[in-house]
């Protein structure tokens, strides 16, 4: 009785460290929130590094409300600042700032912890003023003792506005990837480890993929309804040589990239 009791309490003060709704910034995670449940995120991501000087900033604001029987919608707010040498002038050169929407829904199939796999599936609409964004993905993930194994599955088509000949036209990309993470909790609030990124982007027009492999260690904190997660992330290797003959890939993706997310749930 005394043993059960204890496995009992270890059960639950496991859930407790665990339920924060994210451990990595790239990979997610099969939970969601409780009915009524509340967070607000605000995600920083640095992207640097192509053949000259680049550097862009993305910035979202994620507002996420748990509705119960497993299901939670979010909804973003992004902006994207860049800045890249040009040339042909001599200068650092500002693009416009771009501003998009985005709205989530994702649904918990089964617990990482309760069940053998955690399963969750994830859809997500953006929305932007030249280019529109459609996500999905297939959450796995696994909590085995004081370690937290995630895979994620995307698969992402974007159709986006240009002119060709003096006429508007869609250009077509399809982007898929496979995310890995895995966390080790070191303490009660502190969580330690690593995620690898295989990216694939494929241009209908030109009929050309170009693939990127990226790799980094990740740290999460968390106590109480707070919680904050860093992710640095250079790019390894080019995957695909006969689109990029170089050992990186700088035309579709860049050097490294680092991103910054906490959150306060409520």
């Amino acid at each position: 009785m005394k043993a059960l009791f204890l496995s009992l309490i270890t059960c639950c003060m496991t859930a407790i460290v665990w339920s924060q709704d994210r451990i990595f910034t790239y990979t997610y995670q099969s939970n969601v929130l409780n009915q009524t449940q509340k967070e607000l995120e605000v995600w920083t991501t640095v992207l640097e590094g192509k053949e000259d000087y680049y550097r862009a900033i993305q910035t979202r604001v994620e507002y996420e409300i748990g509705l119960g029987n497993q299901l939670q919608v979010a909804f973003y707010l992004n902006t994207k600042q860049t800045s890249y040498l040009d040339t042909a002038n001599g200068v650092i050169a500002l693009e416009p700032a771009e501003i998009s929407f985005s709205n989530e829904w994702k649904y918990k199939f089964s617990d990482a912890q309760a069940d053998e796999i955690g399963f969750a599936g994830y859809t997500e609409l953006t929305v932007a003023a030249d280019e529109l964004e459609w996500e999905l993905k297939a959450i796995f993930d696994k909590r085995i003792g004081q370690t937290l194994h995630a895979l994620n599955l995307i698969y992402e088509p974007e159709w986006k506005k240009t002119v060709t000949n003096g006429k508007v036209a869609t250009e077509n990309e399809l982007k898929y990837a496979m995310h890995y993470g895995f966390s080790y909790q070191v303490t009660k609030n502190w969580n330690l480890g690593s995620e690898l990124l295989c990216r694939s982007v494929y241009f209908k027009e030109s009929k050309q993929t170009h693939s990127a492999l990226f790799a980094g260690p990740t740290l999460a904190y968390n106590k109480g309804n707070f919680w904050l997660n860093l992710t640095a992330m250079p790019q390894w290797t080019n995957l695909n040589h006969s689109t990029v003959d170089r050992p990186q890939n700088l035309t579709e993706f860049t050097k490294w990239e680092s991103r910054l997310i906490f959150s306060y749930a409520f």
